[in-house]
């Protein structure tokens, strides 16, 4: 290549062409709008040539381009700006001679202004812009060219495979024409310009898929990384079942593969944030805490698929060892409608009354391990069997069995009650007693324990005869707000809280995060329609009937 016709590098031609550049661009722009001596066009040619062969960066030709066009033509800027065809919006990418950001930045919607109209295909141009009423303005591009301060604007399309991709525009600071000349070595320059938008368009597309192959590539590389681990994990828990490992030994396994804790959890409970539950098909979760290595979803689902199998069989055992246990207990609890043959007998040992505790569990899973851990406790001693959410327990009265019970249930969260019968055709009725009591105690949210009737207080006198008795009583002290709309149920409330905290507005109004006066306002509306409700002896009753009213409340809880 003939030394006259080499290409500079990139910094020495920044360096060179600002040393082409006018020390008053204002001067610049008078010579230049009344005919100033320009670049020859073959010089401009030739250099942009050569930078297309020579320089392998795209971002560097389009630079070169704007500031080789600026120098040859001898104005204050010139910029490429290249089409959003989404977007509709034209976007100044490559820039020379611009001093403000927010010229730097415009993105023009295509067919408005000069800069958008050449983006749309037409040869646009403008003495004196801001002023020219001939173009259609954008406020926010007119706020950048008059912060910029730029006047005079020539701009021509660029064109790529036969479609306009963009506009090479220059621009100078004083108004004024550009001469026939200036627009003809434009036009020229946009000819070979547009050969270096298309290359620079086409290196963009080929790193774009280039970046978009190496993360199909990352993604297909994980995926199979994820699928050996989960093979791995799939034969460790084969090998658990086949040497007769149980859903333990399985959690075993997954923890020890993923680094952390695998275990049973509640149905209604969930992880921390370091892990995540998962619901098994009988109940219950398997939490994955803290584990080094990430489950994947299908490691996740692997793993409870396995465990769910394992427990499900595990249950099936423990039913059939237990069947003719659980078939006696539901038979003893039931409503008796023989009416011969010998009566049932529970078979425990020792003589005398029986007390029946009834707990309500809510997880099946948690179910399930409270009536182990109660059988393992006491052994041949009691009946246990776990019925709808409930179990059932049947010991001996007087001895430390039913203590021994409760504290085998102390692990699990439940609501319980007791009942007393002094022979085995009175166990149908002590169990509806304990299921009510275990209802009652859910109610007045004391959980964790399993109550007698004495622990009701005064209550259980309320609801110990006949049901009739009971909503007799509710209905007598009640009727004005004893329906179901939601004002009466908020009025009840409100009473039932007030003679709870003894009278104490403020701590009702804490409790239902209310001011004082609308708790005030919904005491005088039960004045009006409960006269004397909350004063001397017929506090009492009042408080009795609502408190017998939440006990007694229609539940879904059943045991048969």
């Amino acid at each position: 290549m003939p030394s006259s016709l080499r290409v500079l590098p990139f910094s020495k031609l920044t360096m060179a062409t600002s040393m082409l550049l006018p020390t008053d661009p204002c001067h610049s722009c008078v010579e230049l709008n009344t005919g100033a001596p320009m670049t020859a066009p073959t010089d401009l040619f030739h250099a942009i040539a050569q930078d297309l062969t020579a320089l392998q960066d795209p971002d560097l030709i389009l630079t070169g381009l704007v500031r080789r066009v600026r120098v040859a033509l001898g104005t204050d800027l010139a910029y490429v700006s290249l089409n959003d065809a989404e977007g509709r919006e034209t976007h100044i990418q490559f820039s020379d001679g611009v001093r403000t950001p927010g010229y730097a930045a415009i993105a023009m919607p295509i067919g408005t202004g000069v800069l958008g109209m050449a983006a749309a295909g037409v040869i646009a141009e403008s003495p004196d812009y801001l002023p020219d009423l001939a173009k259609l303005h954008i406020a926010d591009v007119d706020v950048a060219v008059n912060g910029e301060g730029v006047r005079a604007i020539l701009g021509i399309p660029l064109r790529a495979g036969g479609e306009v991709v963009g506009a090479l525009t220059v621009a100078n600071r004083t108004p004024g024409s550009f001469t026939p000349d200036q627009r003809a070595l434009l036009e020229s320059a946009a000819l070979i310009g547009s050969t270096a938008v298309e290359i620079y368009l086409l290196r963009r597309d080929i790193e774009q898929g280039r970046q978009e192959l190496n993360l199909e590539v990352s993604r297909l590389r994980d995926l199979m990384s994820d699928t050996v681990a989960e093979l791995r994990l799939a034969r460790e828990l084969v090998s658990v079942l086949v040497s007769g490992g149980g859903s333990a030994d399985l959690m075993s396994t997954a923890a020890e593969a993923l680094g952390g804790i695998v275990r049973f959890g509640d149905s209604g409970a969930t992880a921390d944030n370091a892990g995540r539950a998962v619901p098994l098909e009988g109940g219950g979760t398997i939490e994955f805490i803290g584990t080094d290595q990430e489950p994947t979803s299908d490691m996740v689902a692997l793993v409870g698929a396995f465990v769910s199998t394992a427990a499900l069989y595990e249950n099936a055992i423990e039913d059939a060892r237990h069947f003719q246990e659980i078939e006696l207990v539901q038979r003893l609890v039931e409503p008796s409608t023989r009416t011969s043959g010998p009566a049932l007998r529970t078979g425990l040992p020792g003589s005398g009354a029986y007390v029946v505790a009834v707990a309500e569990i809510d997880d099946p899973l948690v179910l399930r391990q409270a009536a182990a851990r109660v059988r393992n406790a006491l052994g041949s001693k009691a009946l246990s069997a776990a019925r709808h959410g409930h179990l059932i327990i049947i010991v001996r009265h007087g001895d430390d069995t039913l203590a021994r019970a409760e504290e085998a249930l102390s692990s699990s969260p439940y609501w319980g009650g007791v009942g007393t019968a002094e022979t085995d055709a009175d166990l149908s009725a002590a169990c509806g007693e304990s299921l009510m009591l275990a209802t009652a105690s859910r109610r007045l949210a004391r959980r964790g324990r399993l109550h007698a009737r004495t622990d009701l207080g005064v209550v259980a006198f309320a609801i110990g005869g006949t049901p009739e008795d009971a909503h007799r009583l509710i209905h007598s002290q009640l009727a004005p707000i004893i329906s179901g709309t939601p004002r009466d149920v908020t009025l009840r409330d409100t009473a039932l809280r007030y003679l709870d905290s003894q009278g104490s507005t403020g701590a009702v109004a804490s409790q239902l995060h209310l001011h004082e006066n609308t708790v005030r306002q919904r005491l005088s509306r039960l004045d009006d329609m409960l006269p004397g409700w909350r004063n001397g002896p017929r506090s009492l009753d009042t408080h009795l009937a609502l408190r017998a009213e939440v006990l007694l409340e229609p539940h879904t809880s059943a045991i048969a």
